[in-house]
């Protein structure tokens, strides 16, 4: 979690700093997030957060296959687009306002879609992959996995004119896609959350603990019966 939540909050930074670049440029209630890359150094920006989601995600990935909670190709196969959209984000920036899509935008918007549709499909395999779990937090990331396909799927129809238009007609888009950004990183957070309460080495470090482990515990049980003893020889 320490590995994720500095990840997290990094990748929060070229969000707050292109904001702060943009800040007389882009309405961050009515414009989207791509629109920073107008703004001198923020397109330098957006792909840096896409780069660091892409890794967050990345590492995630291996930690689930490494922890043996993870099953089969899917998982690894939508973290892996889930990677690879994040950075066509950044690396693809969308057109000016008012003008017609085009082969740039068109690939940004798509990914960002992408990216967002991906992440139900890896929180929902890997708690199918869970048989016996120790916490509520599998149920909870399948809770959270369906809430977040729905709102994806029902924004996704409204917003579909976004992905060959210029503007989506939606009011309040910046704010609620930024919202969404927000949503994103806290379920990747949930998800490094259920990997580690779940992973079965917990339970193995728990029952055998690692060599020059503190062993403390084990003699505690010796001493008080010592101590009782003793107690008993005096009273009598």
């Amino acid at each position: 979690m320490r590995t994720v939540g500095w990840f997290g909050a990094t990748a929060l930074l070229p969000m707050v700093a292109a904001h702060v670049v943009g800040a007389s440029a882009v309405d961050p209630v009515l414009d989207p997030i791509s629109w920073y890359a107008f703004v001198p150094g923020g397109g330098e920006l957006i792909l840096a957060g896409g780069l660091v989601l892409a890794v967050l995600g990345l590492i995630l990935m291996v930690r689930m296959y490494r922890a043996g909670l993870a099953v089969g190709p899917v998982p690894a196969a939508a973290m892996i687009v889930f990677a690879v959209a994040m950075v066509l984000v950044g690396a693809f920036p969308t057109d000016p306002p008012g003008t017609a899509a085009s082969f740039s935008a068109i690939v940004h918007r798509v990914s960002a879609a992408t990216a967002f549709c991906v992440l139900p499909v890896v929180g929902l395999s890997l708690e199918r992959s869970i048989g016996q779990p120790r916490s509520a937090l599998p149920r909870g990331l399948r809770s959270a996995a369906i809430a977040l396909g729905v709102v994806v799927a029902l924004f996704l129809v409204v917003h579909m004119s976004l992905v060959f238009f210029a503007s989506s007609g939606i009011f309040a888009f910046g704010l609620i896609e930024r919202v969404g950004f927000v949503i994103m990183i806290g379920f990747l957070f949930l998800l490094a959350a259920t990997i580690d309460r779940e992973s079965p080495t917990l339970e193995h470090e728990m029952v055998h603990p690692a060599p020059g482990a503190s062993t403390a515990h084990q003699t505690d049980e010796p001493a008080l019966l010592l101590s009782g003893s003793r107690s008993a020889d005096l009273v009598a």
